[in-house]
């Protein structure tokens, strides 16, 4: 069905924005970290707020907490979480609130071979296990995170780990194939990633099982305002019983609390009057209630914006 638009105006943004939507999904000349645009109000206009929109900027919660950007998002809920409460790398608590969450259900798993005896992370740090384990290679990125945080509750790092004699395999991305060929060959002994739609049953097919996050580790967590949860069956059949991980769920789409509650309403109606047209990681079609609620699949760890809040409630969204 052909979309109908209201203006020539209208018509030439759409066609920017497909051109920048395609680029940023083309891998053939590198890859795009983020994706930007500028809204900018034109002259002799009621002069509507300039705004800016980005997609997973590196810094993009302060640079929402600053202004710079009015609308982002980010990858877990779990990181806004900290930022509003000021906890793990933000010192302070940051005015941030959220428009929607996307829901997106997933966990952080530490998997490792069932061959190596390890049944816990504590394990590796009593044994000094030399563990040939992959991770990401951004640094950056919240796994590594959380691994340096469950880690540390213990009282040991990568670094450790390394001097141990093990080996750190850094991966582009969950599925990495350099990752999925050690895990079958046996080369790779642990997996420390989200992302375990893609990668966790080929884990359990090579014999690999998850550790449980308990102890020390989750009370640092929960601590954070990370929240933990559970690897369950009904996502892998073959396991043989669930375990506790840290929640890497959620897509929030977020701005910054001085945003004028009718430009957070409407951007919660430009994002419902989007919904038949977009892609969802669920079984089916994402519903309204499914962007405000908080649920295993899209936590909401940070308040609404009034202005968000106020579609919600005008459309029987809210719980």
């Amino acid at each position: 069905m052909q979309r109908q638009l209201a203006s020539a105006n209208l018509v030439r943004a759409y066609a920017i924005g497909e051109v920048a939507l395609g680029l940023f999904a083309d891998r053939s000349m590198g890859r795009y970290r983020e994706l930007r645009f500028s809204l900018a109000p034109s002259s002799g206009s009621s002069n509507p707020p300039p705004l800016v929109l980005a997609t997973d900027s590196p810094d993009a919660i302060r640079a929402v907490a600053r202004g710079d950007i009015d609308l982002s998002t980010v990858n877990p809920s779990a990181l806004l979480t900290m930022a509003y409460r000021g906890t793990g790398p933000f010192a302070d608590p940051l005015p941030v609130r959220a428009i929607a969450v996307l829901p997106s259900w997933d966990r952080m798993a530490f998997a490792v071979a069932e061959r190596t005896g390890l049944a816990s992370l504590a394990e590796i740090r009593n044994r000094q296990y030399p563990l040939r384990v992959s991770v990401r290679a951004d640094q950056t990125h919240a796994t590594r995170f959380l691994i340096d945080e469950a880690l540390a509750a213990l009282g040991f790092s990568l670094r450790e780990i390394e001097a141990w004699g093990g080996l750190i395999q850094l991966a582009d991305g969950p599925q990495d194939e350099l990752r999925l060929q050690g895990m079958r060959d046996g080369a790779i002994e642990a997996v420390f990633d989200e992302g375990i739609t893609g990668w966790g049953g080929l884990a359990l097919e090579c014999h690999m099982r998850f550790l449980s996050i308990d102890g020390e580790p989750r009370r640092r967590m929960e601590g954070l305002g990370w929240p933990v949860g559970r690897i369950p069956r009904s996502q892998f059949p073959n396991l043989r019983e669930e375990v506790s991980a840290a929640s890497f769920s959620g897509w929030p789409l977020f701005t910054h609390a001085s945003l004028p509650d009718d430009v957070a309403y409407r951007m919660c109606r430009a994002l419902d009057a989007a919904r038949p047209h977009m892609a969802w990681d669920l079984d089916g079609p994402g519903e309204l209630r499914d962007l405000c609620n908080d649920s295993d699949a899209s936590p909401l760890g940070v308040p609404l914006h009034p202005g968000a809040e106020r579609y919600y409630h005008e459309h029987r969204a809210l719980d």
